[in-house]
């Protein structure tokens, strides 16, 4: 990747038409590349085409299209292929459709089968397709969390209202997508999941707490980030109350009441929240920005330079060629006028083409058409993919007892009931798309159930339209009434003729939401409920087999069921407490022993905040300035898996941040796995096996990119060290001697001048007062001045008492700890630290101690010098 810019010379015209040209995703229609395409590719080099159903007639136009675009870049000069995206998130937001592609499920039907590797293999099958005609990029998955049932814009395109489930199901998405070779991008960034305007046409408002926020809605984009995934879609929506109390707790943030109610698209706060808060490194885009979220209150062309300016990398405008040249050159004013940063232009430059290099091929060559000739076998394998996969998602919310499969004999009377389009306008502004909410369902349903029975009577009613009198005719003579309704949840004509056949036919009618399964979830009068997540053929086929007995149902509701919350109580520092957790410990922990008194001395310690459950606990601290550590968390193996581990990280990083809060501190500023004093593990070891790590990262833990951290050991009942480096010990012009009470107001003066770590000080104070200053060695120059000093502490030391593993050491008991070796930093470089840890061990030695713990060790090399070895070995998990 290419260094960010500093203090670089004002770009050339174009050099800079260039660069900004690269943040730009563009739409247009028509089949082939129109002019306004072209002329953006050409001379405005946008780096980003996006791919609508309007461009979309047949495979062979749709590969030519898209080898028509790579042309266009490549002959003007493109350093780098395009991206080319598109929205392919399946089922009810399909672009690539059938007979082009094999359907496949959406996100909630997938979140229906409750098993994550189903959306993994379609993400996967979804990448296969795209990748075979030229696209590259999709924008998907949903990471939204669909917590309310009225909203009118993400709904089934949700995999659930579990904010963990969320993640999961994300997870599997973007990992199918990756490995195919697609960039995948979650969406929409801060969370749209609970609104009840649509952004595409209205600012949505979300008024949850920053403590609400992170506990629901950024829970998905937390995992995803903690996972790498390569691109986030930042939405249009307001959330006036989030951005406020970070303002208020940030260190460095400026109240600014403007940011309040920006959308998080254009605003620097909700972009800080990836950046800052969860050390995003990838690429962030932007939502159309010709949606009237923000145009109408910004002007789409305004917009553009305010996201950028925000720290959005990319800004998508999707329809309007005069609106994307208008913010072409609006972004290169802006630069030209210092609104804009060269700097910044380039950071985003740089992420553009560092994700292009990852996955756009060098050799930039036009896919064959003669490609194309396997695009029937795979069709057809992503068809028997998909059709398992609705099999499993398929729900039966209720259902009389033994009434499926219902029978299909002459003497059953079926009616299939079902919503027509009334003739009105309809569909997403310029997209040419249909709408997620249309309230009508297809008319070739009936196809699909006369299979079965062709005798099947079809009615199809409309908003504001009696039915016909044989139409009437013919329900009134229905033994059986099939009512399949989409999003009558929103649609108050669905609702009552849906309520008025269930008062008519009470068991004998049977509902199919196609889309929504809110339409009567809550209405018990409906006895027999059946949903499918998708208004699509294949999920209704599926439907369809349950009726008639071709498959048998399994799926699970993904919304509106609430999950019973595990009965998680806090530690009370009793002896019962004490003893349970001890107990569990033995059966989680069978390779890490620790004494019940140690365990015990560890819990009671003031900055301790500890949960239990019946089947776990969790051990947590607040350490200083308000950062919380994670220490240890623990659930007995018959009980993981089932949302008590997840649980008592929540309800920990919760009672951390009341702590923090209660002692003075805007917020809890840092959570991360691990421990200081009291010291369990530094990080996570590395040896745990890896499902266990992946339970951190799936919880919106970052992995630390920093050196991992070692507890070293070395047995001293032989030589502390080789002659020649005793020799050259000997030959410092120092002395050394145990501390003492004298010395403490000169070591303490030049610790605290020396070094920030308050728990390394504290160390020290501990000691001092407990009247074990003989546990430290210090190092004098020559005039007496101390200049080093390092613990050397016997396991009869208090802070020894601050260690859980240190007898799990090889020489057990008679294990000591050499900790917080220091130097003045005058006195670094001439071998003083050598000297201090030679001493020490001698001192150790001889006061029976037989080997040396060398705790939390970053450094390589200098401890090895004197025969330590790596012990154990932890990696950095941080929130």
């Amino acid at each position: 990747m290419t260094e960010t810019q500093t203090n670089t010379a004002p770009w050339s015209d174009e050099e800079l038409r260039t660069k900004v040209g690269q943040l730009f995703i563009v739409g247009f229609h028509g089949h082939v590349p129109s002019e306004d395409i072209k002329t953006l590719i050409t001379k405005h080099k946008v780096g980003t085409v996006i791919l609508f159903q309007r461009n979309v007639h047949s495979d062979t136009q749709l590969l030519d299209l898209t080898n028509s675009l790579q042309d266009l870049a490549r002959s003007a000069g493109h350093a780098r292929d395009l991206f080319i995206g598109i929205d392919q998130e399946n089922g009810l937001v399909t672009r690539i459709k059938s007979p082009i592609a094999a359907q496949l499920p959406g996100s909630m039907a997938l979140g229906a089968t409750k098993d994550a590797a189903n959306a993994y293999r379609v993400a996967a099958a979804t990448a296969e397709t795209l990748k075979a005609f030229g696209v590259n990029f999709n924008y998907a998955p949903i990471a939204d969390v669909n917590s309310e049932p009225k909203n009118p814009v993400i709904g089934v395109r949700s995999p659930s209202d579990d904010p963990e489930a969320v993640g999961r199901f994300v997870s599997a998405q973007v990992k199918g997508l990756s490995e195919g070779g697609i960039v995948p991008c979650v969406k929409h960034f801060p969370g749209h999941g609970d609104t009840a305007v649509d952004s595409h046409y209205g600012l949505p408002v979300i008024t949850k707490s920053k403590a609400m926020v992170e506990e629901c809605e950024l829970v998905p984009f937390r995992r995803a980030v903690a996972e790498g995934v390569d691109a986030v879609m930042t939405a249009h929506i307001v959330m006036d109350n989030l951005c406020s109390e970070i303002m208020a707790t940030e260190p460095g943030m400026v109240m600014n009441d403007d940011f309040k109610q920006l959308p998080a698209s254009i605003n620097p706060v909700a972009i800080g929240i990836l950046r800052k808060q969860m050390h995003y490194k990838g690429l962030i885009v932007s939502d159309c920005l010709e949606m009237d979220g923000v145009r109408a209150p910004y002007g789409t062309e305004k917009a553009a330079v305010m996201a950028l300016k925000a720290g959005t990398d990319c800004v998508m405008i999707c329809h309007t060629m005069a609106a994307q040249v208008g913010a072409i050159e609006m972004v290169i004013q802006a630069v030209k006028t210092g609104e804009l940063s060269q700097e910044a232009i380039q950071a985003s430059v740089d992420r553009v083409h560092l994700l292009k290099d990852k996955y756009l091929s060098p050799n930039r060559k036009a896919l064959p058409v003669s490609s194309l000739a396997k695009a029937e076998a795979r069709n057809k394998t992503h068809s028997e993919l998909a059709a398992g996969v609705y099999a499993k998602s398929t729900t039966v919310v209720r259902s009389t007892p033994g009434f499926f499969p219902i029978s299909n004999d002459q003497q059953t009377k079926i009616v299939f009931v079902s919503p027509g389009k009334t003739l009105v306008g309809g569909g997403a502004v310029e997209s040419g798309e249909e709408k997620t909410r249309e309230p009508y369902t297809p008319a070739t349903y009936i196809d699909l159930l006369r299979v079965h029975d062709p005798s099947i009577a079809d009615v199809r009613f409309f908003d504001g339209i009696a039915l016909t009198a044989d139409e009437q005719k013919s329900l009134d003579a229905a033994s059986l009434v099939i009512f399949a309704t989409r999003n009558a949840s929103l649609s108050a004509y669905q609702k009552e003729f849906g309520l008025d056949l269930g008062k008519k036919f009470g068991t004998r009618l049977i509902v199919i939401a196609t889309c929504d399964p809110y339409d009567f979830l809550e209405v018990k009068e409906i006895r027999n409920y059946i949903t499918i997540y998708e208004p699509t053929i294949p999920a209704f086929q599926s439907a369809v087999n349950v009726l008639f007995g071709v498959n048998k149902p399994t799926a699970t509701l993904p919304v509106g069921i609430s999950a019973p919350t595990p009965d998680i109580k806090e530690f009370t520092r009793t002896a019962a407490d004490v003893d349970k957790i001890w107990y569990m410990w033995q059966e989680i922990f069978p390779k890490w022993k620790i004494e019940r008194l140690r365990l015990e001395k560890l819990l009671y310690q003031e900055t301790g905040h500890h949960l239990i459950h019946d089947k776990g606990f969790c051990i947590s601290f607040l350490v200083e300035p308000s950062h919380g550590k994670l220490s240890v968390i623990g659930v007995l193996p018959n009980a993981r898996g089932k949302g008590v581990g997840t649980a008592l990280v929540r309800k920990a990083r919760q009672q951390l941040r009341s702590a923090a809060i209660s002692d003075g501190s805007p917020d809890l500023m840092g959570f991360g796995i691990g421990s200081v004093f009291p010291r369990f593990w530094p990080g996570v070891p590395i040896d745990l096996p890896q499902p266990t790590k992946d339970f951190f990262l799936h919880r919106g833990f970052r992995k630390s990119t920093a050196p991992t951290a070692r507890d070293l050991y070395r047995d001293i009942t032989q030589d502390v060290a080789s002659t020649d480096v005793l020799d050259r010990v000997a030959k410092l012009p120092l002395t050394y001697a145990p501390w003492t009470a004298e010395m403490y107001d000169e070591c303490l003066t030049k610790q605290r001048a020396n070094f920030k770590n308050i728990g390394w000080i504290k160390a020290y104070e501990r000691l001092a007062a407990r009247n074990q200053h003989h546990e430290v060695m210090v190092a004098f120059d020559e005039s007496g001045a101390q200049v080093g000093w390092t613990l050397m502490c016997s396991p009869a030391a208090i802070i020894s008492n601050d260690f859980a593993f240190i007898p799990c050491m090889p020489s057990g008991q008679d294990t000591g700890l050499i900790a917080c070796v220091g130097v003045d930093e005058k006195a670094r470089g001439g071998g003083v630290g050598l000297a201090l840890l030679v001493k020490a061990m001698e001192n150790m030695r001889e006061r029976g101690i037989k080997g040396v713990c060398i705790d939390w060790v970053v450094i390589r090399g200098f401890y090895e010098r004197l025969g330590y070895q790596v012990c154990w070995e932890y990696e950095g998990y941080d929130w």
